[in-house]
């Protein structure tokens, strides 16, 4: 093999690796900074655990955005499903399981109706989401009066704070079982072929004969349930329904669906871009690095993260036209 093609291929295996090439160098420089404290089984339990939430969020706008779309209501849309069965557990006296069921169901709807609103009235989803994303603010504070949700019982909180056999995190649980049915869903199905083909060229895919305008609406309501049931999730594991918590979960879900270079068409680059995401954070904490730094890492992950895409792109394309 020429220096010239083991230089291809190399440039090929590191561009297919993605964020998992983050997370290795980010274990690597962690392993020898900080030892002692980062290789421990805690903190190696508590970084998915942390991650989880978005995670969950990120893998609802994982559709959308292969779909060609954003939604930036997601956030918003999260923290309503956890207040709503917080109040509805609290105050109204539902039965845990009832309660969140119709906080998912509602979260359901709202994506729904965010997808109808983008699709069928023609309005660019950054606008159209952004929207729903104040209006859904505003019914926080009003269905809160601007107050924490607390006195959860337990089976509730157990969704957020809970271990099974007392060392796997039920946040990790739901998160797993999510990623492997959206997976499954993405790659093996119907309705993820259409998703791809959909976000690729909208015109080709209606010239194929393919529903766009159902498409674009379920891509909406799968992000929609995502982001209801990690709000539940944020609510248990906060031990209250929080009316500020979700306030940059959109963002930090949509940093993971592009740190992971989703585009690709995998949900595992999607759980990469989350666990990388929860790495850095985790490392700048332990580092005692200020919090507010960490945003700066984030802007400045992202960044790399998209030229790096760019980059991936144009060595493909060299590598198509040369063969």
């Amino acid at each position: 093999m020429g220096k010239k093609q083991l230089i291809s291929k190399s440039l090929t295996t590191i561009s297919n690796m993605g964020a998992w090439l983050l997370i290795i160098v980010i274990i690597l420089i962690m392993s020898i900074v900080r030892p002692d404290t980062f290789l421990t089984a805690a903190n190696l339990i508590n970084v998915p655990r942390q991650v989880a939430v978005v995670s969950i969020i990120a893998l609802g706008a994982s559709f959308v955005v292969l779909g060609g779309e954003i939604d930036l209501s997601t956030g918003m849309a999260s923290t309503f499903a956890g207040c709503n069965a917080a109040l509805m557990v609290t105050r109204m006296g539902m039965n845990t399981y009832a309660a969140i069921l119709v906080a998912v169901l509602v979260g359901s709807i709202i994506g729904t109706l965010t997808g109808c609103i983008v699709t069928y009235l023609k309005i660019p989803a950054f606008i159209g989401s952004l929207g729903v994303q104040y209006v859904i603010q505003g019914l926080i504070l009003i269905t809160t009066n601007s107050m924490p949700i607390n006195g959860l019982p337990e089976n509730f909180l157990f969704l957020g704070r809970g271990y099974l056999a007392d060392v796997i995190p039920v946040p990790v649980v739901i998160m797993a079982i999510l990623f492997v049915i959206g997976a499954v869903l993405l790659r093996y199905t119907t309705f993820g072929r259409s998703v791809i083909a959909v976000g690729e060229n909208q015109e080709a895919a209606k010239l194929s004969g393919l529903n766009v305008n159902r498409t674009k609406v379920l891509i909406f309501t799968i992000g929609g349930f995502c982001a209801a049931l990690a709000g539940v999730v944020q609510a248990a594991r906060l031990s209250s329904g929080q009316p500020g918590s979700g306030a940059d979960l959109a963002l930090q879900a949509l940093a993971a669906v592009y740190i992971g270079g989703t585009f690709k068409g995998s949900m595992l680059n999607t759980l990469a871009g989350a666990l990388a995401w929860g790495l850095v954070n985790n490392s700048l904490n332990l580092l005692g690095v200020n919090a507010h730094w960490q945003k700066v890492a984030l802007g400045a992950i992202i960044i790399v993260a998209v030229l790096f895409d760019i980059a991936r792109a144009k060595i493909s394309t060299s590598q198509s036209s040369n063969s």
